[in-house]
């Protein structure tokens, strides 16, 4: 029982960092970055191993620096040097690791084949438009609407 409950406890906290702006806009990069993938590249099983890892990677290091930001400002709510170093840390790993994530992503996805498949697609106006407006779509439903829910749940 208690092994199942370790379950919702994660899958609490899981819940609790997509409350985070960041980590909503790195899991819509990485969806965006195995859509790509999927439409335009032909990866091997070990290229999309490394591409699934490191987009996991990503979202795991934001967790953590989420967990470590929110544990740093209960432990102390004034100004503080070591809690600004520790918190300023967490955010560097994940910085650290977003730049490697964009490295990897382009040694794994650019070659003149993909980009030529990406253009080609792109040559009909419809399939802009259509494109355009499911990334204004999902900016607004991903990083504009819970924002603006949040400031009702605050009133």
């Amino acid at each position: 029982m208690k092994f199942l409950k370790s379950f919702y406890y994660a899958g609490r906290g899981v819940v609790e960092v997509m409350l985070g702006v960041n980590f909503r806009i790195m899991l819509c990069i990485g969806a965006l970055v195995a859509v790509f993938a999927k439409m335009f590249c032909y990866l091997t099983d070990g290229e999309w191993g490394v591409l699934g890892l490191t987009i996991g990677a990503v979202l795991s290091v934001e967790a953590l620096n989420t967990a470590i930001e929110r544990l740093a400002d209960k432990v102390c709510r004034e100004k503080d040097e070591l809690i600004q170093n520790a918190k300023d840390c967490a955010a560097g790993a994940s910085l650290i690791i977003s730049v490697f994530s964009v490295i990897i992503g382009i040694k794994i996805l650019w070659s003149k084949g993909n980009f030529i498949r990406f253009v080609s697609f792109f040559s009909e106006p419809i399939r802009i438009v259509v494109t355009a407006v499911i990334l204004v779509l999902v900016v607004l439903i991903v990083i504009v609407l819970p924002e603006i829910l949040k400031k009702y749940d605050d009133e």
